[in-house]
């Protein structure tokens, strides 16, 4: 048996940054424990590339911005996660105060792409992180596989509807209001 003075201690993002930051690989911080990232196929990338390409088009003249992965999400004051894309829109994420390295805390909506090695954490512990983020109003999961999507819609602060998009229906948002083709999130891939 373990002692707890033989456990490791827990990271707080600020030390794990200091740690871990300039490194080639990716890590998220879970409860204070470092993760390293699996790298991403080309699959993955390129959806991922369009959902931004095609989500700051239709945000251009809003206050909200699309972030890739490089952008992480403080979930707590030991978790730090890299969800694929989020759009962001609290001023205090995106202001000029905002500064380097970025832990942003307010994202409206969160995608994450789902793959057979990260499904049962992105279902599980993620989905519970991201539905305790007040400031989150949709939470999205795309699937490659089946060209589709799985919406997490809040409807009241403890609630969420979920909504299967069928292969070839448009992902709709509610706030901030966009609407993306499957095939401009699929296409090229």
């Amino acid at each position: 048996m373990t002692s707890p003075a033989t456990l490791p201690r827990r990271l707080t993002i600020d030390e794990f940054f200091a740690a871990y930051s300039g490194r080639g690989e990716k890590y998220e911080l879970v409860d204070g424990v470092p993760r390293m990232m699996a790298r991403a196929n080309r699959r993955h990338v390129r959806i991922m590339g369009n959902l931004l390409w095609r989500l700051n088009e239709r945000l251009q003249g809003s206050p909200c911005e699309a972030l890739a992965a490089d952008m992480g999400l403080g979930v707590s004051e030991f978790t730090y996660r890299l969800p694929d894309v989020a759009i962001y829109c609290d001023p205090s994420d995106l202001g000029p105060r905002a500064v380097e390295p970025v832990t942003l805390h307010h994202p409206k909506v969160i995608f994450e792409i789902i793959s057979q090695s990260t499904e049962s954490t992105d279902y599980g512990v993620k989905l519970d992180e991201y539905q305790r983020i007040i400031s989150v109003d949709t939470i999205v999961y795309v699937h490659p596989s089946r060209n589709a999507f799985t919406t997490y819609e809040r409807i009241s602060p403890t609630e969420w509807r979920t909504v299967l998009h069928l292969p070839g229906q448009p992902l709709v948002l509610r706030d901030p209001a966009v609407t993306i083709t499957a095939e401009e999130i699929f296409g090229g891939t």
